[in-house]
Formats: structure tokens, C-alpha cells, sequence
């Protein structure tokens, strides 16, 4: 008998990942970014995911620092594996241990933010001085707190019977946003935002958009279904390249600082994201004293 013969030989980390994929895209919705992520990490885990759980916790931690990145790890592992019925008890009381770690590197990366942050009053400045489509997205990031994914709009004259996307409408004096496809559509559900502000429509009509045409669009028109590829153009087109991430802890801070908690809300709604979650991760006052 040969040694191979009795000894099984491991299963690639990119197989057990493709597997496990082809399982979740017919169970449920996934989304692109999610399936892009986890293949991306079966490629770069420099170890088997089927070793046993003390193994992967000890390579986990001499090769990956940083608690945010040791937990999206896990959380893949940790499925792969149950996926393939393994042992996952000992990995997710590791998962659980980070929790502590990654509240604390939360509070000084936005400690460290802060100190580097320009303050409103020059977004809105900047902001004042925009045109165009820059003018757009960079309000829209502002003033209603909108991520990158809730930007990729479409222009109709009507909205149609299939909402599948994010429409802009100008309807009489008022630009309508019916935005569907977003990082929290699943509990948020549509969102639907009224903009009457003045210079807003006029930059807006002079994009001269016609029945159909995407804000942001391919050269050929078509629209950006790339992430990466609309997330860079997104950056080019913010305030000094600060991206919306940063500009929305400008525009909390300055709600925080003031007391305009009503804002808050508004923005809460308009983003989708629950006011717990815009306090604790977004609150550039939530760093270490």
C-alpha cells in the first residue's frame, strides 16, 4: 500500500470556497462584494481551512494584526467549515474574544481621523464652489448621507412598475429619490427622499440626463455594475478625495457638536443605518478620551 493511497490528499482552500458559494447563491441572495470577499480570502489564507481549530487560531493570529481583518476571516471560516461539517466551537470563541479589540481599534482609528479631518464649515465651502455632477454626489453624501452604492441613480421620467434600482425623478419644483438597491435595503426597505433645494436643481439640470441615462455611467452608457470601478470614480469626484465614509463623520460631528439630534435622525433614515450604529461608528466623539 502506498503512503498516498491511506492518506487523503487536503482540498484547496479556493475549492472549498467555490463550493461552499455555489451553496449559498441557490439558498439565498448574495450579494457580488460578499462572493468577491470570501473568494478573495480562500485564495490568501496561507493554510488549510479543514487543520484543526487550535492550528488555524495560532496561523491566524502570527499572520493577521489587525481584529476587524482576523474577524471577516473567521466569520468565512468558521461557514466554510460548518459547510463541511468540522468542528467550529473553539473558532468562535476566538471570534468572540475580538469583540473587545475591535471597539478599541474603532475608538483610535477615529481618534486619529479627527485629528486629520477638516472641519464643516470648509465642506461646505468646497461644497458651495462644486458644479455639476460633482456638486451632486458631494450633496448627497452631505446632506443625506449617502453611501457609494445609493448613488448609482438612474434618470426616468416616471418611475417604472419593477422598482430594482436608484431613480431620480425631477418632478414640478422638487428632485425625487427612490433608491432601492443598498447596503441595508434588506431591512430598510425603499427609500424615498424629497430635495426642493435650489441650486441642487439646477446643477442637476445641467447634466441635460435623457429618459434613462445613469448620473455615472460607462463610456458606451451603460451602467457601472462594477464595484470597484464605480467606488474609484466616486472618489475622484468627493471633496479633496476624502470619499463618503469620511465626509458623513465630518457632517455627524458637527450634528453632535450643535445638538441637532432631528438631523441626526434624518440622515439616519436617508443612509439606513440605524442611529446606534451612526453613533458608534461614524461619531468622530466616540474616540478615546
Amino acid at each position: 500500500i502506498y503512503y498516498n493511497d491511506i492518506m487523503p490528499k487536503k482540498i484547496l482552500n479556493s475549492d472549498l470556497v467555490k463550493k461552499y458559494l455555489e451553496h449559498i447563491k441557490n439558498e439565498k441572495k448574495v450579494s457580488e462584494q460578499t462572493i468577491k470577499t470570501y473568494e478573495n480570502i480562500g485564495k490568501n489564507i496561507p493554510f488549510n481551512l479543514l487543520n484543526g481549530q487550535p492550528t488555524i487560531i495560532k496561523k491566524l493570529k502570527d499572520v493577521y494584526d489587525n481584529p476587524n481583518t482576523l474577524q471577516l476571516y473567521l466569520n468565512m471560516i468558521i461557514l466554510v467549515r460548518k459547510f463541511n461539517d468540522e468542528e467550529v466551537d473553539k473558532l468562535i470563541k476566538f471570534r468572540n474574544s475580538l469583540s473587545d479589540d475591535i471597539k478599541k481599534t474603532r475608538k483610535d482609528n477615529l481618534d486619529k481621523m479627527d485629528d486629520k479631518l477638516p472641519g464643516i464649515e470648509y465642506i461646505k465651502k468646497e461644497l458651495n464652489d462644486l458644479t455639476g455632477i460633482r456638486y451632486i454626489l458631494n450633496y448627497l453624501m452631505i446632506n443625506h448621507g449617502f453611501r457609494n452604492k445609493d448613488l448609482n441613480l438612474k434618470f426616468v421620467k416616471s418611475l417604472p412598475e419593477d422598482k430594482e434600482e436608484n431613480y431620480i425623478i425631477h418632478k414640478g419644483k422638487n428632485i425625487m429619490l427612490n433608491i432601492n438597491d443598498y447596503k441595508t435595503d434588506k431591512s430598510h426597505g425603499t427609500k424615498e427622499i424629497k430635495i426642493n433645494d435650489s441650486k441642487f436643481i439646477k446643477e442637476f439640470k445641467s447634466l441635460d440626463l435623457k429618459d434613462g441615462d445613469y448620473i455615472l455611467s460607462m463610456k458606451n452608457g451603460d451602467k457601472i455594475n462594477n464595484i470597484i470601478t464605480f467606488n474609484d470614480r466616486i472618489l475622484k469626484l468627493t471633496i479633496d478625495k476624502l470619499g463618503q465614509n469620511r465626509l458623513v463623520k465630518i457632517v455627524v460631528k458637527d450634528l453632535l457638536n450643535h445638538k441637532s439630534f432631528e438631523k441626526l435622525d434624518q440622515i439616519s433614515k436617508d443612509r439606513g443605518t440605524s442611529l446606534e450604529v451612526l453613533l458608534k461608528s461614524y461619531n468622530l466623539h466616540n474616540g478615546n478620551d
